[in-house]
């Protein structure tokens, strides 16, 4: 299983339960990385009614990184909780077949 990790930057505050905080038009982004040197597909996904797409995300064409472009975005609503996750999906990858490795930020 890949393993899979996140950076974030721009205007946030992490708290100490590790999620990050933001104002809802901050300008923030997700990069992840994934452990392995076989052919991979990474992707951004949420349980929340929430469209990672434009105009409010931007998501690279390697799908590693995303980025929310803050004001004019109106994607986050002030108060609520959102929980994006990286994954990375390897196939093939031996006896062990499809194998998927993901990473998940809380941001508030």
């Amino acid at each position: 299983i890949p393993n899979v990790e996140l950076a974030v930057s721009g205007e946030f505050f992490r708290q100490a339960d590790g999620s990050i905080k933001i104002n809802a038009n901050s300008v923030f982004s997700l990069t992840s990385s994934c452990s392995t040197t076989s052919a991979k597909t990474q992707a951004w996904s949420t349980p929340q009614e929430l469209a990672l797409t434009a105009p409010a995300f931007t998501a690279s064409a390697e799908g590693d990184a995303l980025i929310y472009k803050g004001e004019g975005g109106n994607a986050l609503v002030a108060g609520a909780s959102y929980l994006l996750t990286s994954s990375c999906t390897v196939a093939g990858a031996g006896e062990a077949g499809t194998v998927v490795g993901s990473a998940e930020q809380v941001v508030v």
